[in-house]
């Protein structure tokens, strides 16, 4: 084996083969359609059935252990999981499954919450779905009567789910339900039980349990807790837990297809007798549950080890009803499985596995492949590490110790010519900046000049309390000041020159002294004395510096003894 050119990448596990083991319903890293293509289509063949139709014993054999048996059970889920319930199978201490632990496997699955559902579960549907089935009949014979029948009738066909919604105000029905269960349980037990065949204790226990499930508010905190306390705190003899699951796999299966899965049954391979046992219960419960599927994945090892040597010839023959072998990996299905992973590598990383002889199964592909990752025995040279292009195209750390692709990649887009899925956000561009007034090119920026004093006579301006600041910015700009600053932040204009004042506004009049003594209004007539004794103090400070003009003096004089006849 070639060491890697870039020994990094293997310590930190930065690759695209790191993982080499899946897990049941688990979505894989990467698939190829290629690969057990046949294997997948005749076991979608046998589970692709009417509800009504009998199920299958189906085993899944492969060669050894790695040959993808998980991961085509994995892709039969995510393909038929809208009309079928897989449900995995878990062996208890690595060698024991029976009728207690599968029902705890399936009540587990049943219980877990459907996507978007608002927590809505699959138990909630299929009692539902189960209550309008049975309903139905009692309401067409008229033993539960109804107004409208025909209208009631088609809402339990049609819309089962809504019509027994225990949730919604406006479920009628449900609440209808909910009030007379006393007396309608056990009609739709006995209805249910005739019709699938079916002990009517089991049937009847499993009504109750699923009405007092699906009548529980969802975002009651215990109400999983008290299913699992009602099932499972009663005595769990093995005869009674086989009864119960029976009972609840075909009450299951009168409303969809059940696929039993027992995968990972490496445990047993030690255990003939444990093996013994699966194979007995396996074989019973096919038998109790006409419609439901049964798949036993097990490698070929374990098979001919644990099983075969301790069953009965009719006992295998059950097992075996239908048997679906892997085959092992030609050059077509490894490459397959490395392009699926590693796109443009295949033939590369194909050469360096093995010294020419790669393994037959997946796992092994894989492992050898992130063995070798990073160099092949085969033109060593030509592979370089990818450099990081000297444009805005980003590439993560890990991606300078990928060889280079033997074919050349093609050009990345024109990002500019490209149309983006996506509207560029807003705030890329930036935003407009507030208008100010333009400064004069030639000229630098003046020292800023001294406040203008307002005149003696004016007062002071007051701020009403209910100042804001974009009312003074308006108002600002209607009422433009007498002088200008150099640049004026609230010019609408940026051409104008900043030092004049916009020519739709007109300077205030500046205040103005005259010679003649200011008009003053008074309610009572003031005499010649009066206004005379008033003095110079109440002139303007200017005019009381000033002497008067003895022509005018004169003529005061003259004309108050004219007015009043003194001399």
């Amino acid at each position: 084996m070639l060491a890697p050119i870039n020994p990094s990448l293997n310590m930190s596990g930065d690759h695209p083969f790191q993982q080499l083991f899946e897990t049941f319903g688990k979505p894989p890293a990467a698939h190829s359609e290629s690969v057990n293509r046949e294997a997948r289509e005749t076991l979608r063949e046998k589970l692709s059935v009417p509800i009504e139709s009998p199920g299958h014993f189906i085993l899944l054999k492969a060669p050894r252990a790695g040959h993808g048996k998980t991961h085509l059970l994995t892709k039969l889920l995510h393909d038929l999981g809208g009309s079928h319930e897989f449900i995995p199978l878990h062996a208890t201490g690595g060698s024991r499954i029976d009728a207690l632990t599968v029902l705890e496997d399936t009540l587990r699955r049943l219980v877990r919450p459907l996507p978007a559902a608002g927590g809505l579960t699959v138990l909630d549907l299929v009692a539902r779905r189960l209550f309008s089935s049975s309903l139905q009949p009692l309401v067409n014979s008229g033993e539960v009567p109804c107004q409208d029948r025909e209208g009631a009738l088609s809402a339990l066909r049609s819309r089962p789910v809504e019509t027994f919604d225990f949730h919604h105000p406006a479920a009628v029905t449900a609440h209808w339900a909910r009030e007379n269960f006393e007396l309608l349980g056990p009609r739709l037990s006995l209805e249910l039980a005739q019709r699938i065949g079916l002990p009517l204790r089991e049937v009847s226990f499993w009504v109750d349990t699923m009405f007092r499930f699906a009548a529980t508010p969802i975002d009651n905190p215990g109400r999983v807790r008290a299913l699992a306390a009602h099932v499972f705190d009663s005595p769990s003899a093995e005869s009674a837990a086989h009864e119960r699951l029976v009972a609840l796999l075909g009450l299951m299966g009168s409303q969809m297809r059940v696929v039993l899965v027992a995968d990972e049954l490496e445990g047993f391979s030690s255990d003939e007798a444990a093996a013994l046992r699966f194979a007995s219960f396996l074989g019973s419960l096919r038998q109790s549950v006409e419609r439901a599927e049964v798949i036993l994945s097990v490698n070929q090892d374990v098979w001919e080890s644990a099983f075969l040597p301790r069953l009965s010839g009719g006992l295998a023959d059950r097992l075996s009803e239908v048997t679906v072998e892997l085959a092992p990996l030609d050059r077509r299905g490894m490459l397959a499985i490395i392009e699926s992973r590693s796109p443009g590598m295949g033939e590369k990383i194909l050469g360096s596995l093995g010294e020419g002889h790669p393994p037959t199964y997946a796992r092994g592909i894989i492992k050898g492949a992130a063995e070798n990752w990073g160099g092949t025995p085969k033109d060593e040279a030509a592979i370089q590490p990818v450099e990081k292009p000297q444009s805005g195209f980003a590439v993560s750390d890990h991606a300078e110790g990928i060889p280079a692709p033997a074919t050349p990649e093609p050009a990345p887009p024109n990002l500019e010519s490209t149309p983006n899925a996506f509207p560029e956000p807003v705030v890329a561009a930036p935003a407009p900046a507030f208008p100010i007034a333009a400064e004069a090119p030639s000229s630098a920026v003046a020292p800023p000049q001294p406040p203008v004093s307002a005149p003696a006579v004016e007062n002071p301006i007051e701020v009403p309390t209910n100042f804001s600041p974009e009312a003074a910015i308006a108002a600002y700009q209607g009422n433009s000041p007498a002088v200008q600053p150099l640049e004026n932040p609230f010019s609408s204009s940026p051409g104008a020159d900043a030092g004049a004042p916009p020519a739709n506004f007109s300077a205030p009049a500046q205040p103005a002294f005259s010679s003649e003594p200011p008009h003053q209004a008074d309610p009572r007539p003031e005499s010649p004395v009066e206004a005379f004794q008033g003095g110079p103090a109440d002139l303007p400070e200017d005019a009381a510096e000033k002497p008067a003009s003895t022509d005018r003096v004169d003529d005061l004089l003259r004309q108050f003894r004219e007015r009043y006849g003194k001399s």
